[in-house]
This record gives C-alpha cells, sequence and structure tokens, in this order.
C-alpha cells in the first residue's frame, strides 16, 4: 500500500510503500544545484533508520521536471502492484529499471552491496 506520496519544495515527490513482501521509500528530487531530478529507492523493511539504498534511476536528459514527476507516480504504483501481488523488492526493481532503461527512460544503478545481501 503506497502510504504516502508527497509533493516536495524544490520540485521534488517523497513516497512510502509498505507491502505484506516488502517496505521501501521512494525519491524523486535533484542531486543538487543545477542538477536535474533522479529518483531513488531505499529499502525500508528493516525499519526506516535501518533504510538501505536499494537502486537509483538516472533519467534521461530529454525528459522535464513534469515527466519526471509523472513518472514518480507511475514507478511507486508498480513498485507497490508487485510487493502487493508477493514480489520481492529486488525482483520488483530488476524488472522495473531494466524495462525503464529499454524504454530509453534512464539508467538504472542498483547497489550492489543491497543487491549481493538479498541474493
Amino acid at each position: 500500500m503506497i502510504s504516502s506520496n508527497t509533493k516536495k519544495h524544490f520540485g521534488g515527490k517523497v513516497a512510502t510503500i509498505e507491502t505484506p513482501t516488502f517496505s521501501c521509500f521512494v525519491s524523486t528530487a535533484k542531486d543538487g544545484f543545477f542538477k536535474k531530478q533522479s529518483l531513488v529507492i531505499f529499502d525500508t523493511t528493516k525499519g526506516f533508520s535501518n533504510r538501505q539504498l536499494a537502486a537509483k534511476l538516472v533519467y534521461n536528459d530529454l525528459l522535464d521536471s513534469n515527466a519526471r514527476l509523472g513518472l514518480h507516480d507511475a514507478i511507486i504504483h508498480s513498485i507497490d502492484e508487485s510487493g502487493m501481488n508477493g514480489i520481492t523488492l529486488l525482483n520488483a526493481l530488476q524488472t522495473l529499471l531494466v524495462g525503464l532503461h529499454e524504454e530509453g527512460i534512464g539508467t538504472p544503478e542498483i547497489d550492489e552491496g543491497w543487491w549481493n545481501s538479498k541474493l
């Protein structure tokens, strides 16, 4: 279940997803001044204070801010649906991020430490 999806100052969005399979926190925000937004996913299954960086999606430069924020919403709904259907966060992200990369939406960056801890 998407327990929150809030628009933040400076054009970002954050969402909290809690499913029977996993919990995660998804943020679409700028990487820094004069940089465009990217999407970052944290695994919060062990609690927010023990969150682990799971993955990042660096969006294609051609996407404007509104497109990125729209994708944020589509991505969190996809992640939520996966978790509600018993799919692990690892498998959900693998499928989702590969698909987004193949569509030319962005370049995924998976945190290897987190990834290896889930195998």
